[in-house]
């Protein structure tokens, strides 16, 4: 029977239908056609019903609607970054950028913030720069080598490899033009860019040079009438590294501008709009300058001090460029600025652990802390320091009350009480103002020291209370490591550099160079034991603990980094005449190219580690000492496993005796009953189930089952389990099993817990099953790997190559040091294997580096097939492919004996 109330919703949803059909069934035009007449978005096709349209104005009298209100906008969101923004920005790549649609970003009224020159803190007045060397340059020996003029066919070769260097410069010029332009650095597999740097477009900065060596004239007008566009007043970053800035923004700005023999004015333009950015962070207590340059007004407002913690090589690596601004444009400022850094490390570069040389952090602030009868902050890497209130302008932005700022490391800064005025050379009375001192007590301006005459008022600190401070280590009571290679490296090049750039007309540059070329040789020069028992030199680092602790301790690593070492050797022993250094280059040299041919790419690594030469100059091969390097902790494996065995003995016995001790314990084991017997299983209702579910429904019931033997049973009670009817319980190895139906598999018994008060049946301690004691759990130690397959297996499994025992870094960044002192070398002997070494390096690279765009950082040397990890450094067109170029053009081109190179391969006019 049909009823209403069942389907009532078809019934209604049956009358719609037949309205729509009436309603929009009119033959007028489809609503289809309607649809497609006009394009409709997508996420909106569907068509909607023409709705009626009010004709009558709708006038409200809102009195708040006719008061005229000012259109407030909320302020833009800045992203949270933390002090030192590393995180690169990245471009879509073309293929990307094709395929998604334009999106337009809604302008912003905010402009960025930038850069705005403060009035220092604490200023050198002009009468106490430091002066560059006045004179003509003395007489320096000759570097490069005297070179025969070349055969036809010699030079035919030599400019058919120039061609195909040009050219693979020429493909990652390109690819950085196409996608990168402006910014720091081209991914070169993707297509993409990144600004690792203050994203001012190091690349083109750095490859200036570069460009006119190699004669591309036109690209290097366009690259540098770009320069123009760079703003160096702001950056995504909230600091501004000083070291690299300086080498490769600085020096590429500096050498370009000597290269094209000063054509380009706007180079020299945009070198000192950068340089008084960079000389700010040199506005400290002690004029030493912080390496991470916070530059937004709020920092550089307040007093800051240089680190407590600063790298070695980026404070001793800033004197060429600044040197060479001063000659280039005749402000002392900046050779001031780098000479006080030289004066700091000639006083300490003698008071180290290993005098002579200095360690990889250095403590360069200037302040030693001294308690004024209550306890001041410990402050470290750059602290701030507030200035007395002022009602001066410069001194008021000093006086606001100070934000909690950051550290480069993200460390908290709070501001500290304000201190009584600084009182530089007060005049003899209210009316007569302050005086230039007439005479310094000390270049170094210490801790806020005012510069006074030498009868004037003692200066008035500011807090922290400070005594004045050299250099010293920041190792504390660790160990200080020595290196030639990363935080240290261009410290010790730039030292003959800058004797060059200066003329030979300053010699603490020489003598604290041939120092620390004593030291360098005696301390960290050793000989690798290598298979084909070459005659190679690496250089390692120098492990030195407090006095009166260990010995110092050579770790056996050779980086990257460090090959620059043979170049620098190299050209001390032909400027300072020490024949006996020239051996030395060469051999540390022929330690790069070693290292190159070891690997399946041809490529060196980051940094491996080998086994040092007991003599350096009889070393022959070994296998057993060098598998004792790879696996130096065989002997004490074994030990371990026999102390393990001992132990394991002796821990069996006590067990055992405890086992047995148990057993005798417990009373006699009764005669056992036969394996398998049948039980008889005779069931009873479970007490304890009450309910209407139990009377309803007896299957649900539990049920006590008592077990009694049906033949040769045991005197022992076997205990109650829980089953069903037509089951039976069998006694098998003296454990109680449940039979089931046939097609049920045997599982044991559960014994039933009972839930109900009544009395259970007791058992008699004589009949009753005893338990049985668990022997303890004793673990017997793995036999060790035997040491000849754990050496087999690493050698193996990390592809080393012989005479390697490790690889901390198995990567390649298209680093150019090996490469730099291959052409330092040829250059300097004239000897043609070193362009024969050169051109099987390079081709090794560029087979394992080259992409679409350009060349590209690859994870492992070791590999056959290294993967290519989307990164090229400004570098490998500033310096890397120069070099290359460099050593197959004409001996004439960038001179040794007419230019002088920074650590990023620009080249400064040396003075005549």
């Amino acid at each position: 029977m049909l009823r209403y109330r069942r389907y009532r919703v078809f019934v209604a949803f049956a009358v719609i239908a037949l309205f729509a059909l009436y309603r929009f069934g009119a033959p007028s035009a489809s609503w289809q056609d309607t649809a497609s007449s006009q394009p409709q978005p997508i996420s909106n096709w569907w068509p909607r019903p023409q709705l009626p349209h009010e004709t009558k104005k709708l006038d409200l009298e809102i009195p708040i609607a006719k008061v005229s209100q000012t259109l407030r906008r909320p302020p833009p969101v800045v992203p949270a970054s933390s002090p030192i923004d590393r995180l690169p920005i990245e471009q879509a790549s073309p293929d990307e950028a094709a395929e998604r649609p334009t999106i337009t970003s809604a302008p912003t009224s905010s402009e960025p913030i930038r850069w705005k020159k403060q009035t220092e803190h604490f200023p050198v007045p002009s009468t106490a720069l430091i002066q560059l060397p006045t004179g003509k340059p003395i007489a320096i020996p000759r570097i490069q080598h005297a070179f025969k003029p070349e055969s036809a066919a010699e030079k035919a070769d030599r400019e058919e490899k120039l061609e195909v260097i040009r050219n693979v410069f020429k493909r990652s010029w390109d690819g950085y033009r196409e996608y990168a332009w402006l910014q720091d650095e081209l991914s070169p597999t993707s297509g993409r860019f990144r600004n690792p740097f203050a994203g001012w477009g190091a690349t083109l900065v750095d490859a200036l040079d570069t460009l006119w060596i190699m004669g591309l004239r036109e690209e290097f007008d366009e690259a540098a009438k770009a320069v123009d566009k760079i703003d160096f007043t702001t950056t995504p970053r909230n600091d501004i590294p000083l070291f690299e800035t300086t080498i490769r923004y600085l020096g590429g700005l500096l050498a370009a501008y000597d290269i094209s023999g000063g054509q380009y004015k706007n180079l020299l333009h945009k070198a000192v709009e950068l340089a008084e950015v960079l000389m700010s962070a040199f506005d400290t207590p002690n004029r030493m300058p912080e390496t991470y340059y916070h530059w937004k007004p709020n920092y550089p407002s307040a007093p800051r001090r240089a680190g407590t913690s600063a790298v070695l090589a980026e404070i001793g690596s800033l004197s060429l460029e600044f040197t060479r601004l001063s000659q280039l444009t005749g402000d002392q400022k900046y050779y001031d600025a780098v000479a006080r850094i030289t004066d700091n490390l000639e006083e300490f570069q003698n008071k180290t652990r290993l005098p002579g040389m200095w360690p990889v952090l250095v403590d360069i602030s200037g302040c030693k802390l001294v308690d004024h009868s209550a306890p001041q902050p410990v402050v470290e890497t750059s602290s701030v320091i507030q200035e007395p209130e002022s009602s001066t302008a410069a001194e008021a932005q000093s006086t606001a009350t100070l934000e909690v700022l950051l550290s480069p490391n993200g460390k908290e800064y709070k501001p500290l009480d304000l201190p009584d005025p600084v009182v530089l050379v007060a005049g003899t009375s209210p009316s007569e103002p302050a005086q230039p001192p007439k005479a310094l007590r000390r270049r170094q301006l210490g801790n806020v020291q005012a510069i006074y005459e030498e009868d004037g008022p003692a200066p008035t600190p500011i807090g922290p209370h400070c005594e004045d401070q050299p250099f010293l280590s920041a190792a504390g009571s660790g160990d200080e490591e020595y290196t030639l290679g990363g935080m240290s490296d261009s410290t010790y090049e730039y030292l003959p550099k800058e004797w060059l750039l200066l003329g030979g007309l300053v010699d603490k540059y020489r003598a604290m160079y041939e120092s620390s070329a004593d030291v360098i040789r005696k301390n960290l020069i050793f000989r690798p034991m290598v298979p084909d028992e070459a005659d190679v030199l690496f250089s390692g680092k120098l492990h030195v603990p407090p006095p009166g602790e260990n010995k110092p301790r050579l770790e056996a690593e050779y980086a990257h980094l460090t090959c620059f070492a043979g170049g620098m050797f190299g050209m001390g022993a032909k400027v300072y005449d020490r024949p006996e250094d020239l051996e030395i280059a060469k051999k540390l040299t022929e330690g790069c190219v070693w290292s190159y041919d070891m690997t399946a790419t041809g490529i060196m690594p980051e940094a491996f580690i080998s086994t040092p030469c007991q003599d350096i100059h009889d070393c022959k091969w070994n296998e057993t000492r060098y598998w004792n390097e790879i696996d130096p902790n065989a002997q004490e494996r074994i030990d371990s496993y026999k102390l393990a065995m001992e132990r394991y003995e002796k821990e069996m016995i006590s067990a055992s005796a405890w086992y047995a001790s148990q057993l005798a314990a417990m009373t006699a084991t009764p005669t056992p009953s036969a394996s398998n017997a049948v039980v008889e299983v005779a069931a009873t209702a479970t007490s304890g189930v009450t309910g209407a579910d139990a009377s309803q429904n007896p299957a649900a019931r539990k049920r006590q089952l008592d077990v009694e033997p049906h033949s040769n049973s045991r005197p022992n009670t076997v205990p109650s389990f829980q089953g069903s009817l037509d089951r039976k319980v069998i006694i098998e190895d003296g454990d109680p099993i449940l039979l089931g139906q046939q097609d049920e598999a045997l599982q044991p018994a559960t014994p039933v817990q009972s839930s109900s008060d009544e009395p259970q049946p007791e058992f008699d301690a004589e009949t009753s099953t005893p338990t049985m004691p668990e022997f303890p759990y004793v673990y017997s130690p793995l036999p060790p790997t035997s040491h000849e397959d754990l050496v087999k297996n690493r050698i193996e499994q990390d592809r080393l190559p012989k005479g390697v025992v490790a690889f901390p870094a198995r990567n390649y960044i298209l680093r150019p040091e090996a490469i730099e002192s291959v052409w330092y070398m040829y250059r300097i002997t004239g000897s043609p294997h070193w362009r024969e070494a050169g051109w099987r390096m390079f081709l090794a690279i560029e087979s394992a580096t080259a992409t679409t765009f350009g060349n590209s950082a690859i994870d492992d040397v070791t590999k056959k097939d290294p993967v290519l990890r989307d990164e090229m450094e400004s570098f490998w067109l500033a310096e890397t492919l120069k070099y290359f170029y460099l050593l197959f053009s004409e001996e004439s081109v960038v001179s040794l004996d007419e230019w002088v190179l920074n650590t990023e391969a620009h080249p400064f006019k040396r003075p005549k």
